[in-house]
């Protein structure tokens, strides 16, 4: 069994598509580290935990319906009380259930603080980014910075990441802008201007597929899962504005893709990363019946099957030595 460093791309429910490439790409490779952003946050805890061979099973029988867990404005106004839950609330939904689903899934894994994800023989002694199995990239919007937790805790909040749950940054990370609330996290004031919490949402805000995230390694690779097809800038998308709900629904995609494309347009990073199809289905359609999520798994499989058979990692070191490679 060969090792890698295994990076996440978020995309809401299309998740599923993360999880099929993770069990093909784990026949072959046992993942040292593992970080991810949102939907990539969630599916990275489950594999750092442990839980690969459960994967299939978690993203297609769960009910993510049931994560739709609305405020009470939202249940007895509809529409109009969605729009106040995000005036209100900053979200249309309270995020609970998800945050409960994950904390309950990764205890029954052996997990429950960053203490638990600790890398076999690693010490306080040890440089951060080396003591832990997994990293979850958000968006701490009230510094206006990105922050990849368990490495920037105590640098940046004051706090020992040993102690601390891990289900509590990756619903974080999963905090999707007007759809999920954002989360408030405790912090030492004296890193905060006096303040003694920050607000912490989507980290696909700032990096929606932190691929850099391990490049400190070359023994072995990292590998990336990005949910989308390889294209091309004349074959992207376009995106319309000629409404106020189009026009910021393109500020959001805007935020979570154009950081991370100037990254997709090396050569470098593309040959290592696996591209999923899920083309036909959005991110927050969080009511996805379970063909399509089995679908997106499938295409997943594919998608990794197909990389790893024109894959080397030794023929794509020699092409991006250290100094090239991005």
């Amino acid at each position: 069994m060969e090792t890698s460093d295994l990076v996440l791309e978020g995309g809401g429910v299309k998740g599923a598509g993360l999880a099929g490439a993770v069990g093909e790409l784990g026949r072959r490779y046992e993942f040292h580290r593992v970080a991810g952003t949102s939907a990539g946050a969630i599916v990275a805890s489950l594999v750092a935990a442990g839980l690969e061979d459960r994967l299939e099973r978690l993203l297609i029988d769960t009910d993510f319906a049931s994560f739709l867990d609305t405020g009470m404005a939202g249940r007895l106004l509809g529409g109009l009380g969605n729009g106040l839950e995000v005036l209100l609330h900053e979200g249309m939904h309270r995020g609970r259930v998800l945050h409960d689903w994950i904390a309950r899934t990764l205890a029954e894994a052996g997990v429950t603080t960053w203490g638990d994800l600790r890398l076999p023989g690693s010490s306080r002694h040890d440089p951060i980014e080396h003591r832990y199995r997994l990293v979850v990239v958000v968006s701490d919007i009230s510094r206006g910075r990105m922050l990849r937790l368990p490495w920037d805790y105590q640098e940046f909040l004051g706090e020992d990441p040993d102690r601390l749950p891990v289900a509590d940054a990756v619903r974080a990370s999963a905090s999707i802008p007007f759809f999920f609330r954002p989360v408030r996290m405790t912090v030492d004031p004296g890193l905060a201007a006096g303040h003694r919490q920050i607000v912490l949402t989507d980290g696909g805000m700032l990096s929606n597929y932190p691929i850099g995230i391990f490049d400190d390694e070359c023994d072995h690779p990292t590998i990336g899962i990005k949910l989308s097809p390889r294209r091309t800038l004349a074959d992207g998308s376009f995106r319309a504005t000629g409404s106020p709900l189009s026009l910021a629904q393109a500020l959001v995609h805007t935020m979570t893709s154009a950081h991370d494309q100037l990254f997709i347009d090396e050569p470098s990073v593309r040959a290592r990363t696996v591209f999923v199809e899920t083309d036909g289905v959005h991110t927050t359609d969080f009511r996805l019946p379970r063909e399509t999520k089995q679908r997106l798994y499938d295409n997943g499989g594919r998608a990794a099957s197909s990389f790893l058979s024109t894959w080397s990692f030794a023929e794509w070191r020699r092409l991006y030595p250290p100094e090239v490679a991005a």
